[in-house]
């Protein structure tokens, strides 16, 4: 079976010497004025561009300059690989990680989550919080001038902290994609005049390479004080000529005329072969089939050449420009010596790990049987981090499906199902039938199982999901798939929805949750999903049908381009325009999507698109007759007996056109189907409209009981759902529904009171009687008694410290000697007096029906004043949050606790007052305490920090929060940190005579290694 975690992209592979500081040449003019400015403007600017030409010394001078800041540095050199933007974050991770513990794996984590590369490379920015270091880009220019890779350069930059520097330097200028995410006050930059060598600096670097023959004057006046011009003599005017070496570039003339042309051909033929090589070395140059490559190194030492050597002069890297010159040399070879050259480079980096670049060569090279089987261990990787063109082309190369590795089988199946191209997918599966391998490929790759049997669904073939169902093992990608068909087909449904898992089978469990009308649990923000293409059309849908128009319609149009999934978008989008009041454009969107789904195979959306189709229309009031012929073409698909979900849905669409044309027992045929279809699927979402479809029919029909039991269910669901949007919307054409059941309650302020309320401000034709007024108490900051909002003013205060303590004791209740004993310390003839007018004063202020009660000695508040209590809604609201996982759990305690700031009750210093107080911190230090540990595993050290500091204020001897705090310190690589949080433990526990218990002091041990 395939391991998910196992195609995630992490450190194996990564050429770690792109993330080393350049040695610097061993003839090195010390440049202090460059070294000094360039400092300067880091310290003082957030981004400094360093952009000159090839040989301008730019790397040099940021290499000088940088190591006199007294920051930490990360270095990444850029090569053409780069380019693509998750192999760009991959690097960027690592590198910054060496730094900065809270960014390991964040970036390749949100890739794999199906976060975009922009939004990605942005919580790799913000995961630096906290930390100072300057990060240096160099040779960028090898990202090439556009592409998706600056968008994702340029969110990292922009989210960058402001203790972090980053210093850009490249050849060419930064492109207009990275510029517009800068704030231009924070970007300073040196150019090639501010780089160019002065005469005296000309002179050193002269005489250190030995040459007095040149006039430095001469040379910069000449060069314009190019350093790689003056250091190689290219000042003659006669040199630089596009006949110079036979060479079209005049460096590259220069080069060829200068450099080349003075070695000996073993030496010369050695360098252009070696030029393959990002790092030479005789070992690696012997696997090029390179001849006595130790004696070629050794020799080549001896020349001066622009290439950086290490100390031991055995390693040995070209100046990116004489690269690019031996790379174009090497190109002139015949195509048999570069195909021998190129397979040798492609199995030594198959042989050193680098997979992915190994592919590139070997394919290069014609070698597709061995990229294929280095590719096979690296796609599913390029894949999650949704470098998807990267790996369509190497399947197209890799050729047609057969007997192949299943993890190129899976990444066919993977890229079928994102381009939404089902009809492929399924010949991808019949070919492996063909072959003989389908049942070998599904037993061995869930992955593969799990979209095969989707692609087999969407496409109609219940037969073929049947059978790679039998052979597929239990994991959570076949739970996933199997939980969204159990949205079409009522024998695979599950009660339970499955873990998400951060893989690309989430998006089977959102397309399943919201056609279950478990519209809350859509919040991507909350869990990991796989590719916003995938997931964000249910995010705009479940945003839709809670009535957040505004919200989902800035969700689409910020990602309609990006979306790959286009079905599920043009499935979700037509009632988010329809209730924007774009009914041409929704009805134009669903005869699209039936389009795409005819084109893609895809049955079961086809279907699904000619209902909605049917609905729409049904909304927009248009033709019935068009309407009753669509469903008649509906009924008669030999898939729609099968589909509950659109069968069930058919069968309402009907109902409601019968309502109108008049034709009431017909109706209430097909809804009463309906609705126990959508029951029995557990189809929540369209529950509530065919519900109250029902009801209007039941009541028409003279079953007044069952048309309350249909509208109460239709409240019911809803209410489930998070939000009435949707059954305002069908009551708004059968407002009686709703009326029917308001004048059968009792009560006043019943919930079909409240949804008669947002009927009548709609304007729909409805009479509700008045709502009771509501009650709050605020009891953190300041201590005030509020009805509807308006604040009550109390003569007595003892009023509100008696609402306070009753909405405190077990059943809002208590006696009259317990109240006085609380109240007054006492009970005599004055304080039962004073109690007597503190009773009167508070029913005054409150509503007649939520008056305080006193009977037979015992005084009983209301439960609605309680419960409008800040303390009693601290304690609910914190019930609730320990009842999340996750971010969604730290969200909701920090989020409760920023609402319910300030002291309980200040000012007051009863007893009970004092004891309550000390309940409620210590409540809340619970939560932050328990927050703290909870951002230290989700790797927030940061929060952590932070929140361990609000837990140890409110509570200063609670040792587990300073032990949070040291580990979050330690993560940091702030070892100041751990060892004053250990010393703040240590003097807060002598407080009460006590010493840091064993295992905090082991902790500090163990962080100190």
């Amino acid at each position: 079976m395939d391991d998910p975690r196992q195609t995630v992209p992490h450190a194996v592979g990564l050429i770690q010497h792109k993330m080393s500081v350049p040695d610097v040449p061993e003839r090195l003019v010390p440049r202090p004025r460059i070294a000094t400015a360039l400092g300067a403007l880091i310290e003082r600017r957030q981004v400094v561009l360093v952009l000159a030409t090839a040989g301008a010394g730019k790397t040099t001078a940021v290499s000088q300059a940088t190591a006199r800041l007294p920051h930490p540095v990360a270095w990444l050199s850029a090569d053409a690989t780069d380019a693509r933007p998750g192999r760009l974050l991959a690097y960027l991770e690592e590198v910054l990680a060496r730094h900065a513990p809270a960014a390991h794996q964040v970036a390749t984590r949100a890739l794999r989550a199906g976060i975009q590369h922009a939004e990605s490379a942005g919580l790799l920015a913000e995961s630096l919080r906290g930390h100072t270091l300057v990060l240096v880009l160099d040779d960028l220019e090898r990202l090439g001038a556009s592409g998706e890779v600056w968008e994702t350069l340029g969110s990292f930059l922009h989210y960058l902290p402001r203790t972090v520097r980053a210093v850009l330097v490249s050849r060419r200028d930064i492109p207009p994609a990275v510029h517009r995410r800068l704030d231009l006050t924070s970007v300073a930059s040196l150019r090639e005049e501010d780089l160019a060598f002065t005469v005296e600096e000309a002179a050193d670097a002269l005489r250190l390479n030995d040459n007095t023959t040149v006039d430095p004057a001469q040379a910069v006046s000449a060069t314009g004080g190019w350093v790689t011009g003056v250091l190689f003599e290219a000042w003659r005017s006669e040199e630089h000529t596009a006949v110079v070496g036979g060479e079209a570039d005049p460096l590259h003339g220069y080069m060829s005329s200068r450099i080349l042309a003075e070695l000996s051909d073993a030496d010369r033929d050695f360098l252009v072969t070696a030029a393959v090589l990002d790092e030479v070395t005789a070992e690696r140059a012997r696997v090029l089939g390179l001849a006595a490559p130790a004696r070629r190194m050794q020799s080549l030492r001896s020349v001066r050449l622009p290439v950086v050597w290490s100390r031991d002069g055995r390693t040995m890297r070209f100046h990116p420009r004489l690269r690019e010159f031996l790379l174009e040399q090497l190109g002139r070879r015949d195509d048999e010596e570069l195909r021998r050259i190129r397979l040798a480079h492609g199995r030594l980096l198959a042989g050193e790990g680098h997979d992915e670049e190994a592919t590139e060569v070997l394919l290069l090279a014609g070698e597709a049987a061995e990229a294929r089987v280095c590719g096979a261990r690296v796609i599913l990787r390029v894949i999650e981090r949704l470098d998807l063109p990267v790996a369509e082309r190497w399947l197209d190369a890799f050729g047609p499906v057969g007997r192949e590795p299943h993890e190129l089988t899976t990444a066919r199946l993977m890229l079928a199902w994102a381009r939404d191209d089902y009809r492929g997918g399924t010949a991808i599966a019949d070919a492996l039938l063909d072959a003989g391998t389908r049942d070998e490929v599904a037993r061995r790759s869930e992955r593969a199982a799990a979209l095969m049997i989707y692609c087999y669904a969407q496409c109609g073939r219940p037969g073929d999901v049947e059978d790679i169902l039998r052979l597929a093992g239990p994991g959570a990608e076949v739970a996933a798939v199997r939980y969204s068909l159990g949205t079409m087909y009522p024998s695979y449904r599950v009660d339970t929805p499955p873990e998400l898992t951060g893989g690309p089978s989430d998006a089977f469990v959102l397309f399943a949750k919201y056609w279950f009308g478990h519209l809350s649990d859509l919040d991507i923000s909350l869990e990991s999903h796989w590719g916003t293409s995938l997931a964000a059309p249910w995010q705009i849908a479940a945003l839709r049908a809670q009535g957040h128009t505004r919200r989902a319609l800035e969700l689409y149009e910020r990602t309609r381009d990006s979306v790959s999934n286009s079905l599920s978008l043009h499935a979700v989008v037509p009632e988010l325009l329809l209730d924007a009041g774009r009914p041409s454009e929704a009805i134009t969107a669903l005869e699209e999507g039936r389009r795409l789904a005819l084109a893609a195979g895809a049955r079961t959306w086809y279907l699904g698109f000619t209902e909605g189709l049917v609905r729409l229309r049904i909304l927009d009031r248009r033709d019935p007759a068009v309407s009753m012929a669509l469903l008649d073409g509906l009924d008669n698909d030999p898939l729609i007996e099968q589909a509950v979900q659109l069968s069930a849905k058919a069968r309402a669409w009907r109902g409601w056109l019968l309502l109108r044309s008049g034709a009431d027992a017909d109706a209430l045929d097909c809804l009463r189907e309906a609705v126990s279809l959508l029951r029995a699927g557990g189809l929540l979402l369209e529950l509530p409209v065919a519900a109250v479809l029902l009801a209007e029919a039941e009541w028409r029909a003279g079953h007044a009981d069952e048309a309350d039991r249909a509208a109460d269910l239709a409240l019911e669901v809803s209410g489930r759902q998070g939000s009435h949007h949707v059954l305002l919307q069908v009551l708004g054409e059968f407002p009686a529904v709703a009326s029917r059941r308001i004048d059968a309650e009792a009560e006043t302020d019943t919930p079909w009171h409240t949804v008669g309320r947002a009927l009548a401000a709609q304007g729909a034709n409805i009479q509700v009687a008045e709502r009771m007024p509501a009650v709050t108490v605020s009891e953190f900051g300041r201590h005030a008694l509020l009805v509807d909002g308006a604040e009550a003013r109390l003569r007595i205060s003892k009023s509100l410290e008696l609402l306070s303590y009753l909405s405190s004791r077990p059943g809002h209740a208590a006696d009259r000697p317990r109240v006085l004993e609380a109240l007054f310390a006492r009970d005599d003839r004055s304080t039962r007096a004073y109690l007597r007018q503190a009773v009167h004063q508070l029913n005054l202020a409150l509503p007649p029906q939520l008056r305080l009660t006193v009977e037979q000695n015992r005084l009983s508040l209301a439960d609605e004043v309680a419960q409008g209590c800040q303390s009693l809604l601290m304690e609910s609201d914190l019930a609730h949050a320990n009842r999340l996982t996750g971010r969604a759990r730290l969200s909701a305690i920090e989020a409760l606790l920023a609402r319910y700031e300030g002291d309980y009750l200040p000012g007051r210093t009863s007893q009970w007052v004092e004891e309550r107080r000390r309940a409620l911190s210590r409540q809340a230090a619970d939560a932050l305490s328990s927050a703290a540990d909870l951002a230290l595993r989700l790797h927030q050290y940061g929060d952590a920090v932070r929140l361990c500091e609000r837990a140890t204020a409110i509570d200063p001897l609670r040792e587990v929060a300073w032990r949070v705090r040291m580990r979050a310190a330690n993560a940091l690589g702030d070892d100041d940190g751990v060892l004053m949080a250990f010393q703040d433990c240590e003097a807060a526990l002598a407080g009460i005579d006590a010493t840091p218990s064993p295992s905090t002091r082991r902790l500090l041990e163990q962080l100190q290694r």
